[in-house]
């Protein structure tokens, strides 16, 4: 037993530096936990939070090789696809974003490939780490300058724009559908700020204070809002958003019926046992 827990130790040593604080993807979580590499779907990467382990996927959402409209450039297009019985969205790296899809379309997509839209609170946990967008934008960072070649630019382009669970794009590039909506001004049985600078979040990320000037603590993010009518939620900025997209910027000002092009989505699911 003394031998068995010295080896133990070492593993845990070995594999501390290589697993970015998820004991789940080491060798010592899987022997822990049962945990392996199945636990999500190609594609998906595995993302710790306070109310447990959940499956992301690793890019933005694209239109799958079965779908009719491969870069759906309107509504219409997406209309197509969704009728379409074998046309689901997938998580693959240099494909066009999935856009001009309202909220309520992207939860369609994503239950036709057996997911779902990830929570506002999924989101967050899955954008941390990610590295804010106060140093500026090169060509390998998070989008939020047009500083890709192209506009919304190709899945996983920024290699530096990665969180800390191996997720890509989540700040910048297109905005992000997440499931629930807020109903003037009220989200969660709480009132919502004005539009303004975030100055303080809760425990999803989502803007409790703000003002009209930055604040650095939180990357200088911006939170915008109608308090109007049901209003549906995206995350994480777009591509000439600057320094006020972020892992804390949200926009909850369009109806759940909204599609353009610079907001797509990225589905979730629950770990497969």
């Amino acid at each position: 037993m003394i031998i068995s827990a010295a080896l133990i130790l070492v593993a845990v040593g070995i594999n501390a530096g290589d697993n970015r604080g998820n004991i789940r993807e080491s060798f010592m979580g899987r022997l822990i936990t049962g945990g392996d590499e199945k636990d999500c779907p190609e594609g998906m990467a595995l993302v710790d939070s306070p109310k447990g382990l959940f499956c992301m996927d690793i890019y933005e959402a694209s239109a799958g090789e079965k779908c009719p409209v491969n870069s759906p450039r309107n509504n219409a297009e997406t209309q197509v696809d969704l009728n379409e019985r074998e046309c689901f969205p997938v998580s693959v790296k240099n494909a066009r974003p999935w856009t001009y899809i309202s909220q309520t379309q992207a939860i369609e997509a994503c239950a036709k490939a057996g997911k779902r839209l990830a929570t506002n609170e999924e989101w967050y946990y899955a954008a941390l780490g990610t590295p804010g967008t106060q140093g500026g934008a090169n060509p390998d960072d998070c989008q939020i300058s047009s500083n890709w070649d192209d506009q919304p630019g190709g899945t996983g382009s920024g290699a530096n724009c990665v969180s800390s669970s191996g997720v890509y794009d989540m700040i910048g590039n297109v905005w992000e559908w997440v499931s629930g909506t807020a109903d003037n001004g009220r989200y969660e049985g709480r009132d919502l700020p004005a539009q303004g600078y975030v100055l303080g979040v809760d425990e999803a990320g989502l803007a409790v204070t703000t003002g009209e000037n930055q604040e650095g603590s939180l990357d200088n993010d911006y939170f915008w809002i109608k308090k109007s009518g049901i209003r549906s939620i995206a995350r994480g900025g777009y591509w000439d958003n600057e320094d006020r997209a972020g892992k804390y910027a949200a926009y909850l000002v369009s109806e759940t019926s909204f599609n353009g092009t610079a907001v797509g989505f990225r589905c979730a699911s629950s770990i497969r046992k």
